[in-house]
């Protein structure tokens, strides 16, 4: 976090506005790693090829970028140079990093590649809140290129880095520079290091004789004229300086800024660092194995399974050594004889060496020889590693290894429960044991699906609408279902359904189409939609009337009768002639509706309507009946005055419609506001607490949903 917030957050925000801003004739590109997957050096995307600018969309790229995973910062800047053409023409990278380089490369040597090979490339880094003791690899990856390094503490530090690093890329090459001048003398330093530092460690560097706070000083090989390794600016003195993982002779120098010469050195020998492993010899394979260390636990060391010729810089599964000893490690799933390592995190030194040896693991697998298809089997196994991520399956026998269909994870299920479902086709098909890692088959067991038959009993014809019996025979494994479609619906299309197993027959009715024709009844099979029994029927036309008053107020409630199927679903409706005819206001249910109890509220707005009696499933409109919702008109007769807190009576005449109401407000208030409201569908004489608080109120008619005053009186509350 930088200043209670999220580092990405911070960074997502200061690259737009350095977009904003950005020179329109320069192109530029964007580049991310370690975002979209966990430990995983080769997650890195061009998210954008260098181009025209269009600041609007790279910020929009850039708002999508979620750190997840692991720091592979200088192959980054790599494959960006590359994209760039960096040996062809000029070409600058900024790189933004929150931390150090974590897959086993080394930053320093890939700068000076860079600049080895390219026509005029240079690398800006920023160190975004990254400590100073880890900044070495990212400011050597900036010197060697001839770069900037700028470390940015909070957000204002890292847009002024930006916005400093982008103008240096932006800026056109450099006129040929005139006869050099004499360079000014640079100053006398003194150095004052230690004759030998263990291999990784972290060590103080003091000097005297220099002011500057943007020299730098840094590792080199002997007689070298420039800062190769480990480095640091001047800005406290001492300065830390972390040793390089490798042993040897190297020099310890002090970089002049501002004439870019090595004004003092200091020899020191980097001394091999110590480490010790202790583990079993033997371990299943694929097995987690617990390693006891010792060594120098400096930043991105690690412990590591590899085979034996293994290069240094190769690895599997990893710990690194920050979490602790012991350290947990996977061994591979292939057996074999392998190396425990424990590697430096600089430059992939080798520190110690253990072997151990994965051991073949018996698998057997235990279930029937032969199954109905789409049928769930119990399946045992016996002298399996259940590693995480381990699972059995079932495929056919010549499936990709990798292949599988329904599966489980043997250490995640109980084995005296464990189940497969067979494929639904028919045929010859192969349980299998897999391992997580290579999808190594440690075992597999032959089963047959053997096909599987069904019959379908049900009426000949059945009126449109309604729900039918129907019995079956078959196989009722899970996702098998009886449906009703058109003759012609291709495999797999389905209208209504139900599921057969584990289903009362007595509850198995089928919902039938509401528009008549001729249909078939099938059997389906969950999973491959094989059909296994059909059946014909034909669902024969239904009628329906209804009938209603002609007119009645708006927003009275009319008694509607009616004729009709009455099927499940179906419903009686008042819409605007015009509407869709699934369309639907207040309703009715005619299945489960007493021919007394059966009415609409007409909608509150005046205007010409229609009943409509409605199917359910297609919405058929099976019968219409024209109304009509009138105006109407509301008289109010109240007392002059009332008071405070005390009942009143008042009378009033109009048709009694319950959704409307008589509220008693003030006469500003709005339409839907109201110190006390009574539903008018009371007597004509009612009766009405006046407010506690006196003043001037208005008695109201008012109808809710059309938020209309229909009458109104004033009444002064005292």
């Amino acid at each position: 976090m930088v200043g209670g917030r999220a580092r990405i957050e911070v960074a997502r925000e200061a690259l737009g506005e350095l977009l904003k801003g950005w020179d329109p004739k320069v192109e530029v590109g964007l580049m991310a790693y370690g975002h979209r997957r966990k430990n995983d050096c080769q997650d890195i995307e061009v998210l954008s090829p260098a181009g025209p600018i269009d600041a609007a969309r790279l910020t929009g790229i850039a708002a999508r970028i979620t750190p997840q995973g692991m720091t592979p910062l200088s192959a980054a800047v790599k494959q960006a140079a590359e994209s760039l053409k960096y040996t062809e023409r000029r070409a600058t990278v900024i790189l933004i990093s929150d931390g150090i380089e974590t897959c086993k490369a080394d930053p320093c040597a890939l700068g000076a590649e860079l600049k080895k090979l390219g026509v005029d490339f240079r690398a800006h880094v920023i160190g975004f809140a990254v400590q100073r003791q880890d900044e070495g690899g990212l400011r050597c990856l900036a010197s060697a290129t001839g770069g900037r390094y700028f470390s940015a503490g909070d957000a204002a530090q890292l847009r002024d880095a930006l916005r400093a690093a982008g103008q240096d890329a932006a800026a056109p090459p450099k006129p040929a520079a005139p006869p050099a001048a004499a360079k000014p003398t640079p100053p006398k330093v003194t150095l004052s290091a230690p004759k030998t530092v263990v291999a990784g460690d972290t060590l103080q560097i003091a000097w005297t004789g220099a002011t500057a706070r943007t020299d730098t000083i840094g590792f080199t090989v002997p007689r070298n004229e420039a800062v190769s390794g480990n480095s640091a600016d001047t800005a406290q003195n001492p300065a830390s300086l972390r040793a390089p993982d490798k042993p040897g002779a190297y020099e310890i120098v002090y970089q002049d800024a501002g004439t870019g010469r090595i004004v003092a050195r200091a020899p020191i020998e980097v001394t091999p660092a110590r480490a010790t492993l202790e583990a079993v010899e033997t371990i299943t394979i694929g097995g987690t194995v617990e390693v006891a260390w010792t060594g120098p636990n400096n930043p991105g060391d690690f412990i590591t399974i590899v085979p034996p010729a293994a290069a240094r810089a190769d690895y599997r599964d990893f710990a690194g050594t920050a979490d602790g000893s012991p350290a947990k490690v996977r061994v591979p799933d292939r057996a074999g004889t392998y190396e425990i390592r424990y590697v430096t995190g600089q430059q992939n030194e080798i520190l110690a060496r253990r072997t151990v040896v994965a051991l073949a693991a018996r698998v057997e697998l235990f279930a029937q020889d032969q199954a109905p298809a789409g049928a769930h089997i119990a399946v045992k196994w016996s002298g399996a590693p259940n590693n995480p991520g381990d699972f059995i399956t079932i495929v056919r026998p010549d499936a990709d290894r990798s292949a599988y269909t329904e599966f489980f994870g043997p250490r995640d299920v109980d084995p005296e429960n464990a189940k497969l479902r067979v494929p639904p086709q028919p045929g010859l098909y192969e349980i299998r044991y897999v391992t997580a890692q290579t999808n190594e088959i440690l075992a597999r067991r032959p089963v047959i699906a053997a096909a599987t038959s069904a019959t379908l009993d049900a009426p000949a014809s059945a009126p449109a609408g309604s729900r039918i019996k129907v019995t079956w025979t078959g196989p009722d494994n899970d996702g098998d279902y009886i449906t009703v479609v058109p003759p012609d619906a291709p495999k797999g299309q389905y209208t209504q359904y139900f599921n057969t197993r584990g289903l009362n027959p007595d509850d198995a009715n089928l919902p039938l189409p509401t528009r008549p024709g001729t249909y078939e009844i099938r059997y389906v099979v969950g999973g491959s939609d094989e059909t296994l029994a059909r059946r014909a029927i034909t669902v024969t036309a239904v009628q329906a009337t209804l009938d209603a008053a002609a007119a009645a107020p708006a927003g009275a409630r009319i008694r509607v009768g009616w004729t009709g199927p009455n099927n499940e679903g179906d419903f009686i409706t008042v819409v605007k002639p015009d509407e869709d005819r699934g369309a639907y206001t207040n309703y009715f249910g005619p299945k489960d509706t007493d021919p007394e109890d059966g009415k609409v509220t007409l909608p509150a707005r005046p205007g010409d309507y229609e009943i409509r009696y409605v199917t359910g499933g297609e919405a058929r409109v099976l019968a219409r009946a024209k109304v009509r919702a009138e105006a109407f008109a509301v008289t109010i007769d109240a007392p002059q005055s009332v008071s405070a807190g005390r009942e009143f009576e008042f009378k009033w005449t109009g048709p009694k419609i319950a959704d409307n109401v008589f509220a008693l407000a003030k006469p500003d208030a709005d339409v839907d506001a109201g110190e006390v409201i009574l539903n008018a569908d009371g007597e004509e004489d009612m009766r009405m607490r006046a407010p506690d608080q006196p003043g001037t109120y208005e008695l109201r008619y008012v109808v809710p949903s059309l938020k209309r005053v229909l009458a109104k009186k004033t009444i002064v509350v005292r």
